[in-house]
């Protein structure tokens, strides 16, 4: 992961990355992960655009993006992360967990036959 400590974080990964959010947010169990349009029709996974996002260590969240990620955390130490560091690199691996635990749940739920609530 290379940093970019001088460089301002480009305004169309600054939307990819809300836009992820809104993504991950509509994302019901058992349905496909969806990409994230990026820069001249690229399409990007949500972990993809995380990815993109985690070396901005130095700029912060807009507060509304902040407060979007908030509401969708559930695990308390994520939470205190995100507290304790409001960057964008920050946010970046708190969903980039959210994803990780909706592919396990989902992966969970195949093996178990169980279905989503």
């Amino acid at each position: 992961m290379s940093k970019h400590p001088s460089e301002p974080m480009p305004e169309d990964l600054r939307e990819a990355f809300r836009n992820a959010i809104d993504l991950y947010r509509e994302w019901k169990l058992g349905a496909p992960e969806r990409s994230v349009s990026f820069r001249t029709l690229l399409q990007v996974s949500l972990s993809g655009v995380c990815d993109l996002v985690l070396s901005y260590s130095n700029e912060l969240l807009p507060v509304k993006v902040h407060d979007e990620l908030w509401i969708l955390i559930d695990d308390l130490n994520l939470k205190v992360e995100l507290a304790k560091d409001t960057s964008y690199a920050t946010g970046a691996r708190c969903l980039d967990k959210l994803i990780q635990n909706h592919r396990a749940d989902h992966q969970s739920r195949r093996i178990t036959g169980t279905q989503p609530k």
